[in-house]
This record gives structure tokens, sequence and C-alpha cells, in this order.
């Protein structure tokens, strides 16, 4: 596999160790940059930051099991990311994080820390993205950099609450512990 064909600076044959680095920094970076708003309003900040940013590079764990090893040159020498680098995997991740917590902020995190990652591999091409579908096996490269900015932009909105209702009922006022008429 020759991973990161949008992004030919960023990995180099020659240097798989070097790349296989560069990918982990990478997918840390920007899962932690599209949870941003959300981390920065948590109580955990700490916590929830190393979270994202270990959650990024953790889907290219499906490499080891797909090249069998864990040396960067196998690891790089794979005809194209497995099939769980999909859509698929990060809907069902976030419905299962979903059921686990029941809050849907955990859930949304889940699924823009992997689609993060999914963007950014699909725009270097190889990627089975929409699996089980064999195509489009890419995205363009301005997608991914456009959808950063978009799921970053969701979690801000997400941070705070979500669009604000004309009615919120007084028990949901209670169980967020807010002030207001509501049950105490």
């Amino acid at each position: 596999m020759h991973p990161y064909h949008g992004w030919p600076f960023l990995t180099s044959p020659h240097h798989p160790t070097l790349s296989a680095v560069g990918a982990v920094l990478i997918h840390g970076s920007i899962s932690l940059f599209v949870v941003s708003p959300i981390v920065l309003r948590s109580n955990r900040r700490v916590l929830f930051a190393v979270l994202a940013f270990i959650g990024g590079p953790a889907l290219d764990l499906d490499h080891v099991v797909a090249a069998g090893s864990l040396r960067p040159q196998a690891l790089e020498s794979l005809g194209h990311r497995p099939d769980t680098h999909s859509l698929l995997l990060a809907l069902a991740l976030a419905l299962v994080a979903f059921a686990l917590t029941r809050r849907k902020l955990v859930a949304w995190s889940v699924f823009a820390v992997i689609v993060s990652h999914l963007l950014f591999d699909a725009a270097g091409g190889n990627e089975y993205w929409l699996y089980p579908l064999r195509h489009p096996d890419s995205i363009p490269w301005l997608a991914c950099p456009v959808g950063l900015a978009v799921l970053f932009g969701i979690s801000a909105v997400v941070a705070r609450g979500g669009p604000s209702l004309p009615y919120a009922h007084p028990l949901d006022e209670h169980l967020r512990g807010e002030v207001g008429g509501g049950i105490r």
C-alpha cells in the first residue's frame, strides 16, 4: 500500500517507521481538532484530549491485524486499507458508544474522531470508506480539510448544547442541573 497518495510529502517508502510516526501524530492531531470544542467545554479536558488524540490513530490497529505484523514495512505494504476503515464502522461504534453511555456527546465524539481519520486516509486513496461498496475508493483531497472544518463546526454546536429549542420540558432542565422553573 502506498498510503496518502494525495499527501505524498507525508510518507516515504524508504522511511516506513518515520511515516508511521507521522501518521500517528497527524491522525491524533486532527482527531483532537475536530472535537476540541467539546474537549474545551468539559471538566476533564486533559483526559478527553488524550482520549481524542489516541482515538484517531487507534483505528489503524486494523492494519496490524491485516498485515499480521507490527513491522512498519509490513504495514506499508498492504494492498489497500482494511474494510474497517469505513463510515459503517464509524456509525456502528458511535451507536455502541451511545448504547453504553446514553450520551449523545460521547457518540458524536466517537463518530467525529473516526470520520476525521477516514477523511484524511480517503484523500490518499485505496480506502473503501463506503464499505461494502468498493467504489469510490477515495475522495478529492480538498474534501479532507472541508470535512474536518464541518466536523469541528458540528462539534462546536454540539458542545454548546445544540440549537436552542423554544420550549424545554422542566424535567430536562432538572436532569441537566439547570436553574429555572423545573422540578427540584
